[in-house]
């Protein structure tokens, strides 16, 4: 099959998750940013920035205590609601402290599409719906692109949701009752299934925290943030989708984009 040149993704979304306009160029690194963080390299980034200014639990602070350390760490209350105050402190600690690791996760998984393209291409799958688009008509540079953008999209959520399943209890340990999951579906009732056709939204990774059922009095978990993967050239995160998964799953914050803070040399 011809290289197709040009800009990467899925048809539609260009990434072919549920969250809408999703096909934005990935991030230059050392670009600067303005206002409030709306991804993790920038959530990330104002942490990082934060911590060296002096502010507590940052390398120069007066407290003594270390950027990290454990004490400074998340750690659930499960007695709690996910909406009482001290919650949702803990939760944004947990977002602060995987914040690093999921940009990392991002740069690899966009990294192992761009290096393994060819292959990737390749792939009796993407091959028939070469062919097929082939068949309907479609120029041969035109079907070329649609598969590309499809399949590097495809791959690359493929990538990250097999990285946070092998190390998602080593970036955040389930004791601070707090858990990463992957490719989780919910009904438009909120509630997590796993058939496909009966999944209305499924956020790419969730973070997780415990709590204490009321009706059975037994521990739980229930999503406390979510996160979309974003690899292609529209701007961001769909504001429908990113409202119905907050008011759906009664999220404290919208969604969070997650997207390679650099986009590979080999684009055109």
């Amino acid at each position: 099959m011809a290289k197709p040149k040009g800009p990467h993704g899925r048809p539609g979304d260009g990434d072919g998750g549920d969250g809408g306009d999703n096909s934005g160029v990935p991030r230059q690194r050392g670009g600067g940013s303005h206002g409030r963080p709306t991804t993790v390299a920038e959530t990330h980034r104002a942490v990082t920035e934060a911590a060296e200014g002096g502010r507590p639990g940052g390398p120069r602070s007066q407290d003594g205590k270390p950027a990290g350390s454990e004490s400074d760490g998340p750690k659930n209350d499960p007695e709690l609601g996910k909406h009482d105050p001290q919650t949702l402190e803990e939760i944004a600690k947990a977002r602060q402290q995987i914040a690093g690791k999921l940009q990392d996760m991002a740069d690899d998984a966009w990294d192992h599409v761009d290096q393994n393209r060819d292959s990737i291409l390749q792939q009796e799958g993407y091959q028939r719906q070469r062919e097929k688009l082939l068949e309907k008509g479609y120029p041969e540079d035109v079907a070329d692109l649609i598969v590309e953008r499809t399949a590097l999209g495809t791959e690359s959520h493929r990538h990250l949701a097999n990285a946070i399943d092998a190390e998602g209890n080593t970036i955040l340990d389930p004791e601070t009752g707090f858990r990463l999951r992957a490719e989780v579906g919910y009904d438009a009732q909120g509630v997590e299934t796993p058939r496909i056709k009966d999944q209305d939204f499924r956020p790419d990774v969730i973070l997780e925290r415990q709590y204490k059922d009321s009706v059975t009095d037994e521990l739980d978990w229930e999503v406390a943030h979510a996160y979309d993967l974003k690899t292609g050239l529209k701007t961001g995160i769909e504001p429908s989708w990113a409202n119905k998964v907050q008011r759906t799953l009664d999220l404290p914050n919208l969604p969070e984009e997650l997207r390679p803070t650099q986009r590979p040399l080999s684009v055109d």
